[in-house]
């Protein structure tokens, strides 16, 4: 991509959109087609304020911006780099759900991914039409050998083509890393919702608990940097299981 071709985009934006977020979009946007690869040096805030022709203030700032969504990392001695989607996507980054000793859920078992079509909730939840194709994961994370989770996950499958057969044969534990090295979309927030239920037939099957146990749902819909909602889960969890929210 050439400085003319980045200074283009920024004159052409929206007149209310700040700089140094035109500027960190296209930033993005060259990760994303593959310039910048992970592990590799990006350019100075110097040299991309003279490409971009803005101020090296404004590209510090949209360099900021990348460091808080983790899409790049500064080093000591040797500049800014691209993560590389194991450091960005830590084990439990957006993994709430703990054990009473606040030890996190993490081994996973997949006992089900297959090609569907959204249903009417699926699709708002996604901003799909009703009908579009979607990919359907069921998994089960466990806690020292015993069921504490189920998880029934729905992909846009526009986004993750031929999503069910790379997933089946991957089964990854770290979900969105796998999102981000095949599918090159990378997650940067998630949203949930936390509520009490009941077990149903299938949830007691699966987790080895009585129809009628109190189980902890959590929902969530996960966007990635364009800020489309990629995904949307349920995650029911057993009595025991807590939803634990740090905040600075």
């Amino acid at each position: 991509m050439s400085s003319e071709i980045s200074a283009d985009r920024l004159d052409t934006a929206e007149a209310n959109k700040p700089l140094y977020r035109q500027m960190k979009e296209d930033l993005v946007r060259r990760v994303m087609s593959g310039e910048w690869v992970a592990g590799q040096l990006v350019p100075s805030e110097t040299a991309l304020a003279q490409e971009y022709s803005v101020s090296v203030g404004t590209a510090r700032k949209a360099i900021e911006e990348l460091v808080t969504e983790r899409l790049v990392v500064r080093q000591r001695g040797r500049g800014t780099t691209i993560t590389r989607n194991d450091e960005r996507y830590e084990r439990f980054r957006f993994y709430r759900l703990h054990s009473e000793d606040r030890s996190s859920i993490y081994a996973s078992v997949y006992l089900s991914c297959v090609p569907g079509r959204a249903n009417a909730a699926e699709a708002k939840r996604l901003n799909l039409k009703r009908g579009a194709a979607v990919i359907r994961v069921h998994r089960l994370r466990t806690h020292e050998g015993r069921p504490v989770v189920v998880e029934n996950i729905v992909l846009r499958e526009d986004r993750c083509p031929n999503g069910a057969a790379i997933i089946n044969n991957q089964r990854p534990d770290h979900f969105y890393s796998l999102l981000e090295r095949v599918f090159h979309i990378m997650i940067n927030r998630v949203q949930e919702k936390v509520l009490a239920v009941a077990a149903v037939e299938e949830d007691a099957e699966t987790l080895g608990v009585a129809v009628g146990t109190p189980l902890l749902e959590v929902s969530r819909e996960a966007f990635d940097l364009g800020g489309d909602v990629i995904e949307c889960r349920r995650m029911r969890a057993v009595p025991g299981i807590h939803y634990l929210n740090e905040m600075p």
